[in-house]
């Protein structure tokens, strides 16, 4: 189970045996649906190249964040110890994924919208142990978090709580059972005190469902948005249709130094500099919020302040504070 010199075996291999830790009887299902299904099939001739027991999946469009297709069960997942969803839109916030690792202990790393260009780059030999240490590091800094500041020169000015909430670590590393998260992975998350969050916010890298945005402004209240203004703010408004889908429901922060802020949520949210609001469901976060999907706004930011004090969200991986 040695890679060569292709770079996508190098990938594969970080994955399956880095990120997934694949022992040599366990067989990975990759689920894919249709705008994935090519970059889909040569992941798995390259894991079965590689030498490891691998399935594929091919499942009907994800329509929305979400929304789960037909093929996409509970009863199939729970066949496999580990899977990979290679997705256009994410499958994590479903029932049939939480239970299949809640329930039936199948480790599980959601990657919706990636790309080759992204897994080439970004999963490269000693990568998921750097960003697993980053991660662990800022959650250190968080523990026993009250109140949260984020103020950046873009306009955003926003306040929430994090009082007795539990902090998530997504480090990369699922290999115990019922193991959960993204790949690429490097973010330390959680949902805020329901009704905390209130202020301006300003996106500025990208929304998902959208892509790239820029001055899109977003009012919070009692927390939820009660206004959105900019050229996407139309947009915004149909995308997020009812009132528990605008509910802000994630406060997230990058700590992947290899990731970056781009029009794919998925990297962008992970990347060093940014932080992220989780917007809909939020169950998977220690909240309470049933909404039809979850959809991530992704801003720049150098710092916040917790407590009364500033914490740097630099590019090096010694966090400041």
């Amino acid at each position: 189970m040695t890679a060569g010199n292709n770079s996508l075996e190098r990938a594969v291999q970080s994955i399956c045996t880095e990120n997934l830790g694949l022992s040599p009887d366990e067989v990975l299902l990759l689920v894919a649906d249709p705008p994935r299904y090519k970059l889909a099939h040569r992941m798995v001739d390259t894991a079965r190249k590689l030498g490891f027991a691998c399935e594929l999946l091919q499942v009907g469009p994800v329509e929305k964040a979400g929304a789960a297709p037909e093929e996409f069960s509970r009863k199939t997942l729970a066949r496999y110890p580990a899977a990979l969803l290679v997705t256009s839109r994410s499958l994590s916030h479903t029932e049939t994924r939480r239970q299949a690792c809640y329930a039936d202990s199948v480790r599980i790393a959601s990657m919706p919208g990636v790309t080759e260009e992204m897994i080439l780059r970004l999963f490269t030999p000693g990568a998921a142990e750097e960003v697993s240490r980053s991660t662990r590091m800022l959650a250190e800094r968080l523990e026993s978090a009250g109140n949260v500041s984020i103020r950046t020169e873009q306009g955003t000015n926003l306040e929430l709580s994090l009082k007795g909430r539990k902090i998530y670590l997504d480090t990369g590393l699922y290999r115990d059972p019922g193991a959960f998260g993204n790949l690429p992975a490097g973010e330390v998350s959680t949902a805020p005190v329901a009704g905390s969050a209130r202020g301006k916010l300003v996106v500025d890298v990208a929304f998902a469902g959208l892509g790239a945005v820029e001055n899109l402004y977003l009012e919070i209240d009692n927390g939820r948005i009660v206004a959105a203004h900019g050229r996407r703010s139309r947009d915004l408004l149909d995308l997020l249709s009812g009132p528990a889908e605008r509910v802000l429901g994630e406060f997230g922060i990058g700590t992947n130094r290899l990731a970056n802020p781009c029009a794919i949520t998925l990297e962008a949210e992970k990347a060093h500099g940014t932080v992220h609001f989780g917007f809909g469901d939020n169950r998977s976060f220690g909240g309470e919020n049933l909404a039809e999907g979850h959809w991530d706004a992704v801003i720049h930011c150098s710092g916040i302040e917790v407590d009364g004090k500033v914490l740097e969200l630099g590019k090096s991986l010694g966090l400041q504070e």
